[in-house]
């Protein structure tokens, strides 16, 4: 079956408008941060925190859950 070249055309057209898009918001994005700064800048971690972090690092046989997992087991998919 062969595609009609319109359809081809407005795929293609979406698809680059899409990657635009996408462009397009990466560069707002950065420049935001650039005029306004990052808002975590200078902040600490709480030592708790750190210590949490690092025992949870060092565990040998710690678990992964992917991104994929995690929005199924929220509802999001």
């Amino acid at each position: 079956m062969q595609i009609p070249l319109e359809d081809s055309l407005c795929y293609t057209m979406t698809m680059a408008t899409k990657a635009k898009d996408k462009k397009l918001e990466n560069l707002v994005e950065q420049k935001v941060l650039e005029f306004l700064g990052d808002p975590d800048s200078g902040l600490s971690l709480k030592k708790s925190f750190l210590s949490k972090l690092r025992k949870n690092i060092a565990q040998k046989n710690r678990r992964f859950v992917s991104h994929a997992d995690v929005l199924k087991r929220y509802g999001f998919r």
